[in-house]
């Protein structure tokens, strides 16, 4: 009996609990603006990914993860740093602008470190390309990668000016960069559908490392942006109707962000735009199905954990408002989290229960055995996904501010927005100027989506909560390198490709006193 009990612990030990003789290698895909019941594995009625539907059969599924916001760029610093928004610090790309009373630039409150540091220090080459301005540079991204590419026409990626526009970047000539861009505006614009060729980037990226350096692991990241809006799939993925639909909809999307309900789309005129979105989605996720074949054919496949994610959801007047960067329901923050490993993760298996996408750099540091260079508040999901582990009891915060445009009114900061969740709770606190707070209470087991009658907290029932999240998040935050000072100032040019993309939240910020509240207190905005 003893040697039969031996075997069967040998025979477990050699499949999805066995220790990796190699570290392995790391590809994490992040596909912006894809809310996670919109996917076939999640749900959806239509067939918008089936081989994500494939991948996730092959991998753990989470049934619920949550990002720290609802829009791109403190987003993606949460993903690859692991930190609440709240600790590393960005809840504005306004804090490039800032300056003092007397004319001093006050460098950005960025702190942290990036996963593909910790990666990089260990022995990893690193890799990323991505397709949008907010995830450039001269937001902190890029640091720990041996490459830092952005995927499209856009003149930080043009192989002509790069060089010339980084140089000028780096001689802090702002003036210079503008001369040049006004001279070379036509290479300016975000074409629709870079998803090939950063896909296209990467496969040719892993086959240098296959051929040049096949025994060092890599780390990849990906950041995919063809469903984020305007919606445009290509003709043969634009199949979900509404048929004959001859309506003004075309995939656009108002950016405005008072506080107006949009007005003037019809049942119809929202059912084409959700069937572009899907189209997007289904586009997106006939390129992924090409990738993974591409790593099953080079037989990469067992030897890569794959993690498929996004950044933010988008909704689609669920709760009287469309796209996203407005409210933190669950169709703005509940994403897809989705990781594969052959021979070390069960296939088919879904986790009930709350994960985050500030646990993705602590799961990835675990699979590879490397030490975090600064300490991360997030879990390693590994466990949980061997089934070894039961999911629960962690919380995970959310966070938006909003801020007038300059002229709308006195106030800059007129909103502010915290999402907890914990178990099928969240719990969401909205700040209005001289208004008491509104709290209330969604039960996500029995509605999910957040159709039903709301309860309503009183705010001093929750007060004590959030001051110690807080607190916590002081002391988090103090433990994190400052990054600030080593970050460029931003440009106008490249404030106005976000503004076309509906994300430039005002008019650059003329003077405000240096200071370093907590995201979640406001900012240095709020005052």
């Amino acid at each position: 009996m003893n040697g039969l009990v031996s075997l069967a612990a040998a025979l477990l030990f050699a499949t999805c609990g066995r220790e990796p003789t190699r570290r392995p290698n790391v590809l994490l895909v992040s596909i912006d603006t894809l809310r996670a019941d919109h996917l076939g594995c999640y749900g959806y009625p239509r067939d918008t990914s089936p081989n994500l539907d494939r991948f996730a059969s092959e991998g753990v599924l989470f049934e619920r993860a949550v990002s720290t916001t609802s829009w791109t760029l403190p987003a993606h610093i949460s993903m690859l740093t692991g930190l609440p928004v709240s600790v590393h610090g960005v809840c504005d790309d306004r804090l490039w602008s800032r300056t003092s009373p007397i004319g001093h630039r006050i460098p950005p409150p960025l702190r942290g470190t990036f996963l593909s540091e910790s990666l990089k220090a260990a022995g990893y080459a690193t890799a990323g390309f991505f397709t949008f301005d907010f995830l450039d540079g001269v937001y902190g991204f890029g640091r720990g990668f041996d490459r830092w590419e952005r995927v499209g026409a856009e003149p930080f990626s043009d192989p002509v000016l790069r060089e010339e526009l980084l140089a000028l970047r780096a001689a802090g000539d702002l003036h210079a960069i503008e001369e040049l861009l006004e001279q070379h505006s036509e290479r300016a614009s975000d074409p629709q559908h870079t998803t090939p060729e950063t896909l296209e980037r990467a496969t040719a990226w892993m086959e240098e490392q296959r051929r040049d350096r096949p025994a060092q692991p890599f780390f990849l990241f990906l950041h995919l942006f063809d469903v984020h809006d305007p919606y445009d799939p290509p003709p043969e993925f634009d199949r979900f109707g509404p048929r004959d639909y001859a309506g003004p909809v075309d995939g656009h999307v108002e950016h405005s962000k008072d506080e107006e309900l949009f007005a003037g789309l019809s049942p119809t005129d929202i059912a084409r735009q959700v069937a572009l979105y899907d189209g997007g989605i289904a586009y997106v996720d006939a390129q992924l199905g090409r990738l993974f074949e591409w790593l099953r054919e080079k037989e990469l496949e067992e030897d890569t954990l794959v993690i498929v994610t996004a950044d933010h959801g988008e909704e689609f007047f669920e709760h009287g408002r469309q796209a996203h960067h407005r409210q933190l329901y669950m169709e703005s923050i509940q994403v897809p989290l989705i990781l594969r490993w052959p021979g070390h993760l069960p296939a088919g298996s879904r986790i009930g229960g709350t994960a985050g996408i500030i646990d993705i750099p602590p799961t990835i540091l675990a699979a590879t055995r490397t030490r975090p260079l600064a300490p991360k508040p997030g879990a390693d999901l590994l466990p949980i996904a061997r089934g070894e582990v039961k999911n629960g009891g962690r919380m995970y915060s959310s966070l938006l501010n909003l801020f007038r445009q300059r002229g709308t009114g006195e106030d800059q900061a007129y909103k502010r927005i915290e999402s907890l969740v914990r178990g099928d709770e969240q719990i969401l606190v909205s700040w209005c100027r001289d208004q008491r707070p509104r709290v209330e209470s969604w039960d996500l087991a029995n509605d999910p989506r957040e159709l039903g009658p709301v309860r309503l907290l009183e705010w001093e029932a929750i007060e004590p909560q959030l001051a110690a999240i807080a607190r916590g998040y002081s002391s988090f935050r103090l433990r994190q390198p400052d990054r600030g000072r080593e970050l460029p100032q931003g440009n106008r040019r490249l404030k106005s490709l976000l503004a076309a993309n509906g994300y430039a939240s005002s008019d650059e910020v003329e003077t405000v006193e240096a200071g370093d509240r907590l995201c979640m207190d406001g900012c240095v905005f709020w005052r």
